[in-house]
C-alpha cells in the first residue's frame, strides 16, 4: 500500500482592497472613552491604595461600577431629602401645644396658676375644679419656694385638716419631713 498523499495546499487570494469613491471622506473611527483618555483600547484601570493608576481624572473613577452605583444612591437620597423638606416647608411650621394654659406657669411637671383675687380655701378649690385643676400639693421644699416667688400673700394650697391630721387634696397624708 502506498502512503496517502496530502492534497496540495491551496493558496488563498488576498481580500480585495476596499474601494471608496474619491469624493467621500473617510468615516472617523469611533473611540471608547478609555481610548479617548489615552488608557488604551482595553480601557482597564488598576486600582491602587490611593486611587486609580493610569488616570488622574475623576471621570476615570466613574467607570468603576461600584462608584457609579454609590453615587447614584447618594443622588437618589439627596433628591428624597429635598422632596421631604419641600413638603414640610409647604405645610408651614408645626405648632406644638403649650404644656400649660395661658397665664399659668410650668414648674417641673406641674402647671401653676396664681390668682390675684382674694378667696377663701373652698372658693379657691372650686375655682381650680372649674379649670380642671386642683389646689397645689407641695412635694418638696423647692416647690414651696417656687410658689412663694410668685405670690405676695400666703397661697391656698391643697392641704386640709381631717380630724387631728392633715391630708392633701389628693388623699396623701401630710409628712412634715418632706
Amino acid at each position: 500500500m502506498e502512503p496517502a498523499q496530502e492534497p496540495p495546499a491551496r493558496a488563498r487570494p488576498p481580500p480585495p482592497p476596499a474601494v471608496r469613491p474619491a469624493s467621500a471622506p473617510a468615516a472617523p473611527r469611533l473611540r471608547s472613552p478609555a481610548e479617548a483618555e489615552g488608557r488604551g483600547p482595553e480601557g482597564l484601570l488598576r486600582r491602587s491604595g490611593s486611587g486609580y493608576e493610569g488616570s488622574t481624572s475623576w471621570k476615570a473613577a466613574l467607570e468603576d461600577t461600584t462608584t457609579r452605583l454609590l453615587l447614584g444612591a447618594i443622588a437618589v437620597l439627596l433628591f428624597a431629602i429635598l422632596v421631604v423638606m419641600s413638603i414640610l416647608a409647604s405645610k408651614g411650621c408645626i405648632k406644638c401645644e403649650a404644656p400649660c394654659p395661658e397665664d399659668w406657669l410650668l414648674y417641673g411637671r406641674k402647671c401653676y396658676f396664681f390668682s390675684e383675687e382674694p378667696r377663701d380655701w373652698n372658693t379657691g378649690r372650686q375655682y381650680c375644679h372649674g379649670h380642671e385643676a386642683a389646689l397645689a400639693v407641695i412635694q418638696s421644699q423647692k416647690e414651696l419656694e417656687f410658689m412663694f416667688k410668685f405670690t405676695r400673700r400666703e397661697p391656698w394650697i391643697g392641704l386640709r385638716r381631717v380630724g387631728d391630721e392633715f391630708h392633701w387634696v389628693n388623699g396623701d397624708p401630710f409628712d412634715p419631713d418632706t
